[in-house]
């Protein structure tokens, strides 16, 4: 992999983890259709893409995490309190999302590396069609914000953040629709996906770090690059499509590229 081709995958990997698309659906298509990655460098790429916007939105965030650690300890004997904050809708979504998520990664250790590059991209396909139509089901007559959240709102965010380990379902998409179906505006649904994605993406890089036994199949070098490529690109794009997204038509930009990877993988492409 040369220098250009990571700072292509950290850019796509910036764009599309903001935006509810899945991100680890296009860093795989850009990888392993265009770029030609074998399989076995899928995981180890999409490892260090997710390291650098895990950080990149930690930074962004870091006054609000900071924030969040203070009234913790603050209030740690007080769980009532602590359960109906932004500290319980944390846990409840982490706790709901290994409840799910963890089972349907485990089912796709065994199918997944025996499927076919066509088929591989059809199934990724229709989960963002799943997506799209996720997506066009928002409710829109209530609205909250995102100072509002609590354990209640964790467990349907955690939940729908969970069956987003299917390949194609976007992490962002089924978050940011759950968080709206509970009442919340687009803005705050964004803001606490994007919040969310932090501890997310840290245990999610452990499991498959763990599961994977460490990311040899590349050389580190080129693992650092993905990684700063797309922390650079996160951090550089974050803030503007926090503001910007609700006003994209995400739904039929997943129907798009769903329907075009089903099509390719139908095809035999790939």
């Amino acid at each position: 992999m040369d220098i250009l081709q990571a700072i292509i995958l950290g850019a796509v990997q910036a764009v599309t983890e903001w935006l509810p698309l899945s991100s680890k659906t296009m860093d795989t298509l850009v990888y392993a259709q265009f770029f030609g990655g074998e399989k076995s460098g899928i995981i180890p790429v999409l490892l260090f893409l997710h390291i650098g916007t895990m950080l990149a939105a930690a930074i962004f965030f870091r006054k609000e995490i900071v924030e969040l650690i203070k009234k913790a300890v603050q209030r740690r004997t007080d769980i009532q309190r602590q359960a109906d904050s932004k500290t319980g809708f944390l846990v409840a979504a982490l706790l709901c999302t290994g409840a799910i998520g963890l089972p349907i990664l485990a089912i796709e250790q065994f199918i997944l590396p025996d499927l076919k590059g066509g088929a591989l991209l059809s199934v990724m396909g229709a989960g963002l069609v799943l997506t799209g139509f996720m997506l066009t089901a928002q409710h829109k007559n209530r609205w909250r914000n995102h100072e509002t959240a609590s354990w209640k709102d964790g467990v349907l965010t955690g939940a729908l953040q969970g069956i987003s380990a299917l390949p194609g379902v976007s992490r962002a998409g089924a978050t940011t629709t759950a968080l709206v179906w509970r009442g919340f505006d687009a803005e705050s649904a964004f803001h606490l996906s994007f919040l969310l994605s932090i501890p997310t993406v840290f245990c999610m890089e452990v499991v498959l770090w763990l599961a994977q036994g460490g990311v040899s199949a590349i050389p580190v070098s080129e693992g650092l690059a993905l990684a700063l490529s797309s922390f650079l690109f996160g951090y550089l794009t974050i803030g503007t499509l926090t503001r910007i997204a609700h006003r994209i038509n995400i739904a039929s930009l997943a129907f798009l590229f769903g329907m075009m990877m089903l099509a390719f993988g139908l095809l035999g492409v790939g």
